[in-house]
């Protein structure tokens, strides 16, 4: 199954600062170190993950322009700003049925994909200060998820 390309939008990286006024290096934040206890649980600087949502919006449309698919708005659950489920297109090319996609865009703010199993992949996976997700790698890893999900869907007919 070969994943198919998909360009990023533009991602804004926000600098930060830290106490110390300098700007904080998310996702290499801790270098080879522990985080600090106190960075457990704690979840600072949260806008720095709504790119993350134009990222699924791009996503969406990515999927919807190459794969015969459908898409439908779904009711919302806590903290969701917006849900849609993504299906293959029925019968489309002879295919057994395939997985469906739900796609969140949560307040936190980030994305989440359920893709069929029981825990939803999300975007940011914590967000909290410990863990010192970098935005853009979790962007990818977010459209790597996704695109292996709907990777055997049927081709829109050009």
């Amino acid at each position: 199954m070969e994943i198919e390309r998909f360009a990023l939008p533009p991602i804004a990286r926000r600098e930060i600062l830290g106490d110390d006024a300098r700007p904080i290096p998310y996702g290499s934040r801790w270098g080879l170190g522990a985080p600090p206890e106190d960075a457990y649980g704690v979840a600072s600087h949260k806008e720095r993950y709504a790119p993350l949502r134009d990222v699924a919006d791009a996503l969406v449309a990515h999927v919807l322009a190459t794969r015969a698919c459908s898409v439908e708005e779904r009711p919302l659950e806590r903290g969701e700003l917006r849900a849609l489920t993504l299906r293959a297109a029925a019968g489309a090319g002879g295919a057994p049925r395939l997985t469906a996609v739900r796609l969140a865009w949560t307040d936190f703010p980030g994305v989440t994909a359920e893709l069929g199993r029981d825990v939803p992949d999300a975007a940011p996976i914590c967000g909290c200060d410990a863990c010192d997700e970098d935005v853009v790698v979790v962007a990818e890893s977010f459209v790597d998820v996704v695109l292996r999900a709907v990777a055997d869907w049927p081709r829109r007919a050009s």
